[in-house]
């Protein structure tokens, strides 16, 4: 395959991963409550039950949201994208309000020792340090501040350190 072909395939090949990641999210909330049975709920909110179209879907989640109902939005969202597969706003929605994935990737025993040096630290410091931004490294102050710019200006590079304000 060449290259122009190849960059040309990418968007598509990203779009049809997260289509497959949100009819899998949207397949775990079936297993919860079939689409029929929200529609019931939806009724009984006083909210249409039928949409013709993604922008009466895009309608009706802009009101869920509105009346804070998240989950109500959510389902909206993953029906319209079943529905309209190509919506592009729909497709969006259906990401930002999907349930969080939480990922969780090996660490390093190099890193395990630096989160217990600080962590360590912090015990031991905790009091002196109230209210002060502090940045450390290994279980050793790099800097400590007022606030966290301040703070940021003193240390530089910011890779591998930890910043936190000391509660």
């Amino acid at each position: 395959m060449d290259l122009e072909l190849w960059q040309k395939l990418q968007p598509l090949l990203k779009s049809l991963s997260a289509h497959d990641e949100i009819k899998q999210r949207r397949k775990n909330l079936d297993e919860i409550i079939p689409w029929e049975e929200f529609q019931q709920e939806l009724a009984a909110l006083g909210l249409p039950t039928i949409y013709n179209c993604p922008e009466d879907f895009i309608s009706a989640i802009k009101d869920a949201l509105a009346r804070g109902g998240l989950h109500i939005g959510r389902r909206l969202a993953y029906r319209g994208v079943e529905l309209y597969p190509d919506h592009e706003i729909l497709n969006k929605y259906a990401r930002i309000l999907a349930p969080p994935v939480v990922k969780v990737s090996p660490s390093s025993p190099e890193r395990r020792q630096n989160f217990l040096a600080n962590h360590e630290w912090l015990k031991e410091n905790r009091f002196k340090y109230r209210g002060r931004w502090i940045a450390l490294r290994n279980g050793k102050l790099l800097g400590n501040a007022a606030d966290v710019d301040e703070l940021v200006a003193q240390v530089g590079d910011l890779k591998g350190i930890f910043f936190t304000r000391v509660v």
